[in-house]
């Protein structure tokens, strides 16, 4: 584990390689391009690192770096001219030596026009280059120093992007105390199957595998994906390398027109534990074909035209494995309480005592979209009728873009989950009868009410309260005077 000053460094060290870019590219177009020097700077480093003792590599992939390629050469020749050709051939020759990064950089092009006039171009990856040049960013140390380095650099880095990334952000990004809240609920063990249909930059399932690796002492799970934007693909390959997460298998491609997770019959793949933050009320999701389906995903209804999120929620339920199958999805509001097919879907899903829980999160998790969010976790084997409401909308950390829960945020809703009985204004464990009288609705709101108890109110605490305040903004009402009347302006 890397301690507190060294995580601020890498962040610092990050930020200054996107800093690089910034005003000159996009930062959300160019996110692979960065990540692609990472993950030369690492390959580079772990291939050059000689272990001080025979056994000390243990299980590290080895990997060979052609001559010419490595970043410290590319580094030694940044004034030469014709750096994005040379920064080309580095990677695909990289790619070719090593089994495991075999197209791992399709479609990143550091020679491409788009990155400038030849002048600009030499000038951007000449700072680039350099800018990776930073300490912090050194993985050529003991292994697991390194990886630790390496998966803590891809963090930041995607973490710095997808707050500046615009719509790449809001698509493919999910917030990474999200993805640790549902590793938490699912607590997926070592050499479990995790799948994720639309897994983006690969985050989450990489937060269940680090969850399972520090419960078992090592061990991580076998991941599996599937992603339809071809550059997101590339990005979630790199960072399960950056990851050291070398047992994966990521998919390109539309998994609900064409799922290609699938097991050697060619039937949909049954995994252990599922999760997603699929897009919110996709359109175009493949509503025409959805009756022909060859894997019946949609025995239950057929999601509406306009709105794909329950495509993508029968589509989960029925690659979980039968008895042991959990999974964890995120959904707007509207999944929660609209009407029609989606209503239907919702019924069938209470009826087979599938959905276990319905948490309601704060607003702003996303960046750049404020709808509040919640997260439907399903179980293939529950041991009740009831569904546990729990409002954690309340609690977080405020952000100018986006909100964060904090640590005792997400203990207190794994601990609310693991309980499963009624906490005041917070939980609220809801037999399933009461769901169908209210029409199946799983508004979370409907059944945990969060109003004030005004009869609970201390007029004297708050008048107390009113007087601390008041004296504060006084002592504030001072110091401002005073730094006016230094500046010249009292």
């Amino acid at each position: 584990m890397l301690d507190r000053q060294a995580l601020d460094a890498i962040g610092a060290a990050i930020w200054r390689v996107c800093d690089v870019l910034r005003g000159t590219y996009d930062l959300g177009e160019s996110k692979n391009l960065v990540v692609a020097v990472l993950l030369l700077k690492y390959v580079s480093d772990a291939a050059q690192y000689r272990p001080s003792s025979p056994g000390e590599l243990g299980a590290r992939i080895h990997y060979t770096v052609p001559e010419g390629a490595s970043f410290n050469e590319l580094l030694a020749v940044r004034h030469d001219g014709h750096s994005g050709l040379r920064i080309n051939n580095a990677l695909r020759a990289i790619e070719a030596s090593n089994i495991v990064l075999q197209g791992i950089f399709q479609g990143i092009d550091f020679d491409a026009t788009r990155l400038g006039s030849a002048e600009q171009r030499e000038r951007l990856l000449r700072a680039l280059l350099e800018a990776f040049t930073a300490p912090a960013l050194s993985f050529g140390g003991p292994p697991n120093n390194a990886a630790a380095a390496a998966a803590a650099a891809c963090d930041a880095l995607i973490g710095y992007v997808a707050a500046s990334g615009g719509r790449w952000a809001a698509e493919s990004f999910t917030p990474p105390e999200i993805s640790r809240l549902i590793a938490r609920l699912l607590q997926p063990m070592k050499g479990d199957a995790v799948g994720d249909p639309c897994c983006g930059s690969g985050s989450m399932l990489v937060a269940c595998s680090q969850a399972a690796r520090e419960a078992s002492g090592g061990q991580g799970c076998l991941l599996y994906g599937q992603e339809v934007n071809g550059s997101t693909w590339a990005l979630a390959k790199m960072n399960m390398i950056l990851h050291s997460e070398d047992r994966h298998q990521l998919e390109w491609g539309d998994t609900l027109r064409n799922p290609r997770l699938l097991a050697a019959d060619g039937s949909l793949r049954k995994f252990d534990i599922v999760v997603s933050s699929p897009p919110f009320s996709l359109r175009d999701w493949g509503h025409e074909a959805a009756d022909q389906d060859v894997h019946r995903r949609y025995w239950r209804g057929v999601p509406p035209r306009a709105a794909g999120d329950y495509a993508f929620i029968s589509h989960m339920v029925e690659t979980l494995k039968p008895g042991v199958g959990r999974m964890a999805v995120v959904v707007s509001h509207g999944v929660l309480f609209r009407g029609g097919a989606e209503r239907a879907i919702r019924e069938q899903l209470i009826k087979e005592n599938l959905i276990d829980a319905v948490i309601a999160l704060p607003v702003k998790m996303f960046a750049h979209t404020g709808i509040p969010v919640a997260i439907l976790v399903l179980r293939k084997h529950k041991t009740d009728h009831d569904v546990l409401f729990i409002d954690a909308s309340r609690s977080f950390q405020p952000g100018k873009i986006q909100n964060a829960l904090r640590q005792t945020d997400l203990e207190l809703i794994e601990k609310t989950s693991r309980a499963r009985h009624h906490v005041h204004r917070y939980a609220q464990l809801v037999p399933q009868v009461e769901i169908a009288a209210s029409d199946y609705n799983l508004a979370v709101a409907r059944y945990v009410d969060a109003t004030e108890d005004e009869a609970g109110i201390d007029p004297v605490a708050l008048r107390a309260e009113r007087d601390i305040l008041k004296t504060e903004m006084a002592g504030l009402e001072a110091k401002l005077t005073a730094l006016l009347r230094e500046l010249g302006h009292g």
